[in-house]
């Protein structure tokens, strides 16, 4: 049967690229660095929300819930688009990244006073006078931010991810650990998430500052400033467009259903999506810069990219099935008692995890070609079905807001999923191949925690004796049906990853994962393994 699947710490600030002997061993290894940023900062998420959760009321929550909406906005729209473009280009100079640095900060400095104006005006359509001072505010936060654009993105583009994870895991300890929860104590209910928030980005932008210093030298010519602006302008309207897709549901929900509604949804919001925020953007963080300098050589991405579908699928619908079934537990444990109206919402978002979460190899392979505008319309017509579907939804509450945004995911990753075919030039039967061995799992893990949950878990008391009960049962099932897999359900990924993924970068972790893969049932005789 044929395989469906076709065959240094010192950051550089110019324009020499990875070398293309070690470019996998510097993917692998940054993956690796990445991957334990997300076990580390998934923990302190949990902490930190089980502690908030229980010191700020839902109304807290759902101020805090509409001033990000704009916060959110402007840190995509003003900065991000200048940094991909630093990212997603071959050749990179110093003149060019001075330019960079100069626009990011004038924009991080328009920004700030244009909110600063706006604030008010933001307050009277939300009808929340609070808002006004929360905002004017965090226009500090947008200043910083600017500083720390051209940084942060350069050490992205060399891979540099041991010291993105210092920066990232520091700075979410100083303000979310520490700060918010030392004011939430003292009671300053929402002012304690909005100075965390000032604190997180002035951390994270001295670390990454100290890593890759920035130029502070204002530079503009004209030929590259408009090429970065034209290459940034795509990105910039593209993050409009994911902006909406982020908050549209949000924006809805506290325009028409007020701030503890909005508090409601976005606390289900976070937690049931806690998996594709670490899982789906540290996946993203590695695998655009890697694939964008891979990007003329479409059989290895197309590769990449079947193989990924298939791990992603295998590690995300299982987790999905789990998500969903322990979500009464899950939202009691986690966030308390008071709560329990958000369980049918995290079950609902749940659904969405499979298509978010694969859709991120689609967006990568899409944006690492430079093809942003065919991403820009997918885009902007997944923000439309948001914002329309959720408005048409709220008509129901926020089960029918959570109906519509998942709706509306599952036809973005489809299109999305399409435009990356298109370009690796690759056909539908190929990648429907690669979801068989996750519907296997994915089936039986379901069916042990409905039988195992229904003859035994109920007896259990307290909820934690449950949950902890449910994922015992999840994993069990879990791990005996890949390793127990018939031959239509078995993963092609084995055989391509002993023989083309560097394991050693990984260290002992990477010994201990390439001796799991060799015990692994393969559809076919295992190739000889890279050493």
């Amino acid at each position: 049967m044929p395989s469906p699947i076709p065959e240094s710490s010192r950051i550089e600030t110019g324009g020499s690229q990875p070398h293309p002997s070690s470019l996998g061993v510097r993917t692998l290894g940054g993956f690796g660095w990445s991957s334990f940023t997300v076990v580390i900062k998934a923990l302190l998420t949990l902490l930190v929300l089980v502690v908030l959760s229980r010191l700020l009321t839902p109304n807290d929550f759902g101020l805090i819930g509409i001033v990000w909406i704009l916060m959110e906005l402007v840190t995509r729209f003003s900065q991000t688009g200048i940094g991909h473009a630093l990212v997603q280009r071959r050749d990179l100079n110093d003149r060019y990244i001075e330019i960079a640095g100069t626009l990011s900060v004038s924009l991080g400095v328009a920004v700030a006073v244009v909110i600063w104006l706006a604030a008010p005006h933001v307050g009277r359509f939300f009808d929340e006078p609070t808002i006004t001072t929360l905002l004017q505010v965090l226009c500090i936060a947008f200043v910083i931010g600017g500083v720390g654009v051209v940084p942060e993105h350069l050490l992205r583009r060399n891979l540099c991810f041991r010291q993105l994870m210092v920066a990232d895991i520091l700075s979410y300890v100083v303000g979310y650990g520490l700060t918010a929860t030392i004011l939430a104590l003292e009671g300053l209910g929402v002012w304690a998430l909005v100075c965390a928030e000032v604190v997180r980005v002035l951390t994270r932008t001295l670390i990454t500052s100290l890593y890759c210093p920035p130029s502070l030298r204002p530079r503009f010519t004209v030929h590259e400033t408009a090429n970065l602006i034209f290459c940034g302008t795509g990105y910039s309207i593209l993050q409009m467009c994911d902006f909406i897709v982020r908050t549209g549901g949000s924006f809805i929900v506290a325009r028409w259903l007020g701030a503890t509604s909005l508090g409601y949804y976005t606390r289900a919001d976070r937690l049931a999506s806690l998996p594709f925020q670490y899982l789906g953007g540290n996946l993203f963080e590695v695998a655009f810069p890697a694939m964008a300098q891979h990007q003329q050589r479409i059989s290895r991405l197309g590769a990449v990219y079947l193989h990924g579908i298939e791990i992603l699928l295998l590690v995300v619908l299982p987790v999905t099935i789990l998500m969903f079934g322990v979500a009464p537990r899950m939202v009691n444990v986690v966030l308390g008692g008071q709560w329990d109206d958000t369980v049918p919402i995290v079950q609902i978002l749940t659904l969405s995890l499979p298509f978010q979460t694969s859709g991120i190899l689609s967006v990568a392979v899409v944006r690492a070609s430079g093809a942003i505008y065919r991403e820009t319309w997918r885009y902007g017509l997944h923000a439309f079905m948001v914002v329309f579907g959720a408005w048409f939804g709220s008509r129901w509450g926020l089960t029918g807001v959570a109906i519509a945004i998942v709706s509306a995911q599952v036809v973005a990753c489809l299109i999305m999923t399409q435009a990356a075919l298109s370009l690796l030039d690759l056909h539908l039967p190929r990648l429907s191949r690669c979801c068989l061995p996750a519907l296997w799992v994915s089936t039986w893990a379901a069916l042990a925690l409905w039988l195992g949950v229904g003859c035994i878990g109920v007896r259990l008391q307290p909820a934690g004796f449950v949950f902890l009960f449910e994922i015992l049962i999840w994993v069990t099932a879990v791990v005996t049906a890949t390793y127990c897999s018939p031959a239509f359900a078995r993963l092609w990924s084995v055989p391509w990853a002993l023989a083309s993924v560097p394991f050693d970068a990984l260290g002992v972790a990477g010994r201990y994962l390439r001796l799991g893969l060799e015990r692994l049932p393969v559809p076919y005789p295992p190739v000889l393994r890279h050493r």
